[in-house]
């Protein structure tokens, strides 16, 4: 008797999942071809174009699609408007997936799986039954950005890896596996957060599911390409995770309208049915097998666990920005009296920024000592070569200092309720000359400690001797090292001759933002699967 061993290592099928918009159909072709190389017959690929009418850019994803095996279960669909961001395509994707794949697999449209991936993921179903959610590193394969690289990847080489945040992982998104019954259990992807993923963890631990941080590297994605796009990418992340941090204490489990979210929003005749039930056997079985009430001992560790990984690009330092900043206006109306009467200002004015700077020194010397510890035992992986020094280590800390004011006030609107759009990170290159190059880094570059610590360096030094020069140096320190910083930036956003020579304008950033109304669904020239047509797109 002949065993197929491809079978003991696929107890679970896939189903690998695309959400597209306004990206570069031969990067995205790429991926559907990294995925075609490696999946198992049962396993399907499904991928959503939405909230993108441009046909030069979705057309030939279609004709790519269709000119397939049928029997390589690739399905594709452009839907003109969706609601509520990623969250609300991922939820089309759970009512339009096959319901005889056990787990769903994230997919970003530039990562690209490496040869072992889908062996990796079933291996790890295999070693973690139990678990709901299984998330793999996020890595890039870019060469020329090494420290935009290594900053980016810190938060999976030394944050995540750590055991505590290991056993307790929140998603990031792409390569997350996810079991299918688990998540209709949970109503589907929340579109309250514009960072569904994290938001998603979260709501999965509160139900009781466990999730786990896979160590091993499977796939390779695309840094962003330029300065500019890394800063909006950044501030979605800030902005997101703070929107679930809000939340955090008062989050519950989902009320009767989130369990509908998933049921309304394919509630179409092809889907309805098939979804309905298996949300409601979901549901059933979540009732008979309850996850047991965890001790007040696990609740702190899953809450450090959360605040941990939702903080991680958060920085607490805009109070005493503001601090500094009022500071200013205060010493400098206090100069300018002084001028006039003669007599030397008070020197108390000053013990402000002595409570400044002594927070600006916490945040950086955390962090100067998070990234001394960075082992990257991920990029060993991939190069068993790599030995990360400690040059390389200090530029990633300061590559990280440019998001020094993102951290620090990215965040702020969340508490007055102000809501931001969803920014897509475009996947082309701009064409760049070296000064227009230079203009735009200088332009995306967070500019306002740089400028603060100039006009405090200029504020203080009229004041007694005795006080001032501490303050001085400190406020140079923190020039300096906004320029280094600056410095390493520009290093990794250089035009090279690797550089392609022509992009098309549309590799510009692209927005998402609610809509009213949605479209009806359109098909496809030449003809695609589109399971459901001429219906409308319910909020999700």
């Amino acid at each position: 008797m002949t065993i197929n061993k491809k079978n003991l290592l696929a107890p679970a099928s896939l189903s690998f999942q695309l959400m597209t918009r306004s990206e570069p159909p031969e990067l995205v072709i790429a991926t559907i071809q990294s995925l075609l190389a490696v999946k198992y017959a049962n396993d399907e690929i499904l991928i959503i174009d939405n909230n993108n009418t441009d046909t030069s850019l979705y057309q030939p994803l279609a004709a790519f699609c269709a000119s397939l095996d049928p029997k390589l279960n690739v399905r594709f669909y452009h839907i003109d408007a969706v609601e509520g961001f990623k969250a609300g395509a991922l939820n089309l994707a759970l009512g339009l997936m096959n319901p005889d794949c056990s787990h769903i697999v994230v997919v970003d449209s530039d990562y690209q799986a490496l040869p072992h991936a889908r062996k990796s993921i079933a291996n790890a179903i295999e070693r973690y039954p139990d678990h709901t959610l299984l998330q793999f590193p996020q890595f890039y394969r870019n060469t020329d950005q090494v420290d935009t690289h290594s900053e980016l990847n810190h938060y999976f080489n030394h944050h995540l890896y750590r055991p505590f945040n290991r056993e307790r992982a929140l998603s990031t998104g792409t390569y997350a596996v996810i079991r299918r019954s688990d998540l209709l259990s949970l109503g589907g992807w929340s579109g309250a957060s514009i960072t569904e993923d994290a938001q998603m963890g979260v709501l999965m631990h509160q139900r009781g599911f466990r999730s786990r941080f896979i160590t091993e590297v499977i796939a390779t994605g695309l840094l962003p390409n330029s300065l500019n796009d890394l800063m909006s990418q950044r501030r979605r992340w800030i902005y997101g995770n703070m929107q679930v941090l809000n939340d955090y204490f008062s989050l519950t489990l989902p009320t009767k309208s989130q369990d509908s979210v998933n049921t309304q929003q394919v509630d179409m005749p092809q889907v309805a049915s098939p979804v309905i039930a298996a949300h409601q056997r979901a549901k059933n079985s979540l009732k008979k097998n309850s996850p047991k009430v965890k001790s007040i001992a696990e609740r702190l560790a899953y809450a450090r666990a959360h605040l941990s990984q939702l903080s991680a690009w958060i920085n607490f330092t805009g109070f005493f920005i503001f601090l500094q900043t009022a500071t200013l206006f205060i010493l400098s109306y206090a100069l300018l009296s002084a001028q006039f009467s003669g007599a030397m200002p008070d020197i108390s004015l000053l013990a402000p920024l002595y409570l400044v700077y002594a927070s600006y020194a916490v945040f950086v010397i955390r962090r100067l000592w998070a990234y001394s510890q960075d082992q990257a035992p991920l990029n060993k992986q991939v190069n068993k070569d790599h030995q990360p020094s400690m040059k390389m280590r200090i530029r990633a800390w300061l590559m990280h200092l440019n998001f020094w004011e993102l951290g620090a006030l990215s965040w702020l609107p969340v508490l007055w309720g102000s809501e931001k759009p969803f920014v897509c990170t475009p996947k082309q290159e701009y064409i760049r000359t070296h000064s227009s190059l230079r203009q735009a880094n200088m332009v995306a570059l967070p500019k306002l400690l740089l400028l603060l610590n100039i006009l405090t360096a200029f504020v203080v030094a009229p004041f007694s001797p005795l006080y001032s020069p501490l303050l001085f140096v400190c406020a140079l320190t923190v020039c300096a090292l906004k320029i280094g910083a600056a410095k390493v930036a520009f290093d990794n956003f250089t035009v090279t001759e690797q550089k392609p020579t022509s992009i098309s304008i549309k590799s510009k950033p692209t927005v998402a933002i609610s809509r009213k109304q949605a479209k009806p669904l359109t098909p496809l020239e030449p003809k695609i699967d589109i399971v459901f047509e001429d219906k409308k797109i319910i909020n999700s």
